[in-house]
């Protein structure tokens, strides 16, 4: 069985999301904490700014009860005590299968059409496919879900207009300020998330922007890539009130941009207006700057108009996105469904062989070769065509392997052995 469950922007607010963010060096501690404590060992964990998803494979529980362990589990590791339940959701084989293809065709994303998704998608697969966390199962139908992602993106125009976090907050930076050439712009964080603010500026005033990062040298080929200024990390504090603009998309645990530092920040540009952009899960910007007269601080959440203008661009997208996804959907089910089947097919053609291989032993006093060898040929012959006729009422009596009751029963009726 093919299982979900997951927290988005669609259930709850950054503040509850950032509490199950998981980070890429969480991901092997907490999947060793789930095998230990429910035996689930197959698994694919996506966490971005928007979500946190965990998609699993197991045979051992029911579907609900499944969803409320690996929930429980979760909260375990993060040490979380408050319920939150009512926040998740939970899929279970198609459902769990289609939501996913959505997530990666961007259908699901806060922006409509996003390509950043489809990249974290890869990179979270990739990791967890690395660490051995995955099974056929789910290598499979990640593979399907780059498929899926893939033809959306070229055969729709889901892609018109912002596709990304980045984007809108670029776009957030437009609708502020006439012109943004002349405004300083500090970027904190040099990862994919900062890389795509960084392009869009480009293509959006074209800022002065500095980046700083904890780690230099990414933060160096980062400024350098995009012909940028380079700001030491530590320099921050004392550097803040330089710049007008102050986007923030790192992975820290903890507020790097305090109320302390925004106010001695604000007293040394004499109460001029300084705008924060947080787009980081667990938040990076303490939220009660926003209660500074001078400040404006937006988070992911605060995006609903730009991405409510751009769902009007590609409503009429979402119909053939989803008729696409509807197919690959069914392209892995009925892979799925033929999977569970090669037991069945390889006990029928085990017992029909050993059968004929049995009865055939007994004519082996013929003293005539010629009759051996036809009584040799008849035997095989019969048992490949029984054996052919069984496979196609097997594959017709259970839908191809969908109906799992009806494959129960053939084997039970059959006697199967592998």
């Amino acid at each position: 069985m093919i299982g979900l469950t997951g927290i988005s922007y669609k259930t709850s607010a950054v503040e509850v999301r950032e509490q199950f963010s998981l980070a890429k060096e969480e991901i092997i501690p907490f999947s060793e904490l789930l095998q230990k404590e429910t035996g689930i060992s197959d698994l694919v964990v996506l966490s971005t700014c928007n979500r946190t998803e965990i998609y699993f494979s197991q045979d051992k529980y029911n579907f609900h009860l499944a969803a409320k362990l690996v929930y429980k589990t979760l909260k375990h590791f993060k040490g979380i005590e408050q319920k939150f339940w009512h926040s998740f959701y939970s899929y279970a084989d198609e459902d769990a299968v289609k939501h996913l293809f959505e997530v990666a065709s961007g259908i699901d994303s806060m922006i409509v059409g996003e390509d950043q998704i489809i990249g974290q998608i890869k990179d979270a697969y990739m990791f967890c496919t690395e660490a051995a966390l995955t099974d056929a199962v789910l290598m499979r139908l990640f593979q399907k879900s780059f498929e899926a992602g893939k033809r959306v993106r070229t055969e729709t125009k889901i892609k018109m207009g912002i596709t990304s976090v980045s984007g809108a907050a670029v776009q957030k930076c437009t609708n502020l300020f006439n012109n943004l050439s002349n405004k300083r712009v500090l970027m904190i964080g040099a990862g994919e998330t900062g890389s795509l603010v960084l392009q869009n500026f480009h293509k959006n005033g074209n800022p002065k922007i500095t980046v700083a990062n904890r780690t230099e040298e990414k933060a160096r080929k980062l400024a350098g890539r995009h012909n940028c200024t380079l700001l030491p990390f530590e320099q921050v504090p004392s550097h803040l009130f330089l710049y007008d603009i102050v986007i923030v998309a790192t992975g820290s645990k903890t507020p790097l941009v305090t109320r302390e530092l925004v106010e001695q920040s604000l007293e040394a540009r004499k109460n001029e207006q300084q705008v924060f952009i947080d787009i980081s899960v667990p938040r990076n910007i303490e939220k009660n700057i926003e209660e500074l007269e001078a400040v404006q601080l937006f988070t992911i959440d605060d995006f609903n108009e730009i991405i409510h203008t751009n769902m009007e661009k590609r409503k009429d997208s979402l119909e053939t996105a989803l008729e696409i996804i509807d197919e690959i959907v069914e392209e892995f089910s009925e892979w799925l469904a033929s999977r569970s089947l090669k037991p069945a097919i390889q006990a029928i053609t085990y017992n029909l062989q050993k059968i004929s291989k049995e009865e055939v032993s007994g004519y082996n006093k013929v003293d005539s070769e010629e009759i051996q060898m036809a009584i040799n040929e008849f035997s095989k012959h019969l048992a490949q065509k029984y054996t052919r006729l069984f496979i196609k009422n097997l594959k017709e009596m259970t839908a191809n392997g969908k109906k799992t009751e009806t494959l129960k029963l053939v084997n039970d009726l059959f006697s199967l052995s592998e």
